[in-house]
């Protein structure tokens, strides 16, 4: 796994909103989300693509928008690399200073 800083810096050139092209999305990559933990520095989300195709997925894109009840905090995201058939790639996304965060929605925004 990455640092967690390593995916700040994607996060804060990601822009956009989370909907990707119709071409980005897979029917054999399927994303999981854990629940969202806020520390002193932000929030942050555990994220998993489970790659159930033949071929290896060489990147991921993952993008998650943070929220405080209804109202959005920010967006974030992080790419996941070599996904073998059969393997589940795991990561986090983390937002600095969304500490009231309690909710994040997420989606597969491309893959290569």
């Amino acid at each position: 796994m990455k640092p967690v800083f390593a995916v700040l810096a994607v996060g804060a050139a990601w822009v956009g909103g989370l909907a990707g092209p119709a071409w980005a999305q897979s029917s054999t990559l399927q994303l999981t989300t854990g629940k969202v933990i806020t520390d002193p520095a932000g929030a942050f989300i555990s994220v998993s693509v489970k790659n159930s195709g033949a071929a290896t997925v060489s990147e991921a894109y993952v993008a998650c928008e943070f929220f405080a009840g209804s109202r959005a905090l920010g967006k974030s995201s992080t790419t996941l690399f070599s996904i073998v058939s059969g393997v589940t790639g795991t990561d986090q996304v983390r937002l600095l200073g969304g500490t009231s965060a309690n909710r994040a929605t997420c989606a597969i925004t491309g893959h290569k």
